[in-house]
C-alpha cells in the first residue's frame, strides 16, 4: 500500500496535525531549556495523553471551522510564539493551554470546541500547576513530611526525634526543606491520576480513590526517601546521600510511585474490565 503524499499535503487536517506536533515540540524545547525537570515530566505526560485521546476518537472529530475561528486561533498562536521569546516563565505552563485552544479553534471552530473538553481540561490543570504548588506550600508540607518520616523511623526502632523540620538521630540530623517536602512528587502523582481518570471509565467513588491514592503515594514514597537520607547522614555515607538526594535518586523514587500506582490501577480497575470484556465475548460466541 502506497501513501499519496500529494493528497495528504492538500488535506487541511494534515496541516493541523503537523502544526499541533510542532507546537508541542516547541513547548517541550522551551521547558527543557528552562531546566524545569518536574514541569518537563508533566508536559510530556500531558502531550502523550492528549495525542492518545485524539487518536482514539479521530473518526468522530468534526473538522468544521470558520474564518473567524481560524483567524482567532492563528492570532493566539502568533501571540504565544512572540511570548515565548520573553525570559519570563509564566508562558511555560500557559503555552500548552493557549496553543490547545488555538488548535481546537482552527480545527473545528468555536461551536465544536466542546469535543476537545477533556484535552483542554488536562492542559488547564498543567497551566494551574503553580497554583497547586502554592496551595501545597500553605499546608506546611515540610513539617508534615518531617513528622511522618520521624514516626516511620521511630516505628522501625531507630532513636529518632524531630525539632521543627529537622530529623535528629544520635549521629546526625537532616533538614526537610521545601525541595525535599514532596511537592513535586505529589503534583506528579496527582497529574497521573487525573490522566488515568480521563483515559479509563470509572465511577465517582473509583475516581476519588484513584486521586487520593495518587497523592498519598507521592507523599509517602517521598517520606521514605527522607528516612533513607536521614539514615545515610547518621551513618556518614556522604556519597550515597549525594546520589539519593540528587536528581537521579529522586527520579528513582518518582518512578517507584508511578509503578506502584500503575500496578494498583491494573489489578483493581483495568484487569477486571478486561476479564469482563473477554467473558462477554465468549458468551456471544457461544
Amino acid at each position: 500500500m502506497t501513501i499519496d503524499w500529494r493528497k495528504s499535503l492538500q488535506d487541511p487536517t494534515s496541516w493541523v496535525v503537523a502544526l499541533g506536533i510542532a507546537l508541542a515540540g516547541l513547548h517541550l524545547t522551551i521547558v527543557d531549556l528552562s531546566k524545569e525537570l518536574n514541569l518537563m515530566s508533566l508536559s510530556i505526560l500531558a502531550w502523550l495523553a492528549i495525542a492518545s485521546m485524539l487518536w482514539d476518537k479521530r473518526e468522530d472529530i468534526s473538522f468544521k471551522s470558520g474564518v473567524f475561528s481560524s483567524f482567532l486561533g492563528a492570532t493566539l498562536i502568533v501571540f504565544m510564539l512572540l511570548r515565548s521569546l520573553s525570559s519570563s516563565g509564566y508562558h511555560l505552563t500557559f503555552f500548552p493551554l493557549v496553543s490547545g485552544v488555538a488548535m481546537a479553534l482552527i480545527a473545528s471552530g468555536i461551536k465544536q470546541i466542546k469535543q476537545y473538553w477533556k484535552e483542554l481540561v488536562i492542559l488547564t490543570i498543567l497551566a494551574a500547576t503553580p497554583i497547586f504548588t502554592s496551595l501545597l506550600q500553605l499546608i506546611n508540607l515540610p513539617t508534615l513530611t518531617a513528622k511522618f518520616s520521624n514516626a516511620s523511623l521511630w516505628l522501625l526502632g531507630f532513636q529518632s526525634y524531630r525539632e521543627g523540620i529537622y530529623l535528629i538521630l544520635p549521629t546526625g540530623r537532616v533538614e526537610v526543606g521545601e525541595a525535599c517536602s514532596g511537592i513535586e512528587s505529589i503534583l506528579l502523582m496527582f497529574f497521573i491520576a487525573i490522566l488515568f481518570l480521563f483515559m479509563i471509565p470509572l465511577n465517582r467513588l473509583q475516581q476519588i480513590i484513584c486521586v487520593v491514592l495518587g497523592v498519598l503515594l507521592g507523599f509517602i514514597i517521598n517520606s521514605i526517601r527522607v528516612c533513607i537520607l536521614a539514615l545515610l547522614v547518621a551513618f556518614s555515607n556522604k556519597q550515597s546521600f549525594d546520589y539519593w538526594h540528587g536528581d537521579d535518586g529522586s527520579l528513582i523514587f518518582a518512578l517507584s510511585s508511578v509503578f506502584i500506582f500503575g500496578i494498583f490501577c491494573w489489578l483493581v480497575y483495568i484487569r477486571p474490565m478486561t476479564l469482563t470484556s473477554e467473558s462477554e465475548e465468549n458468551i456471544d460466541i457461544e
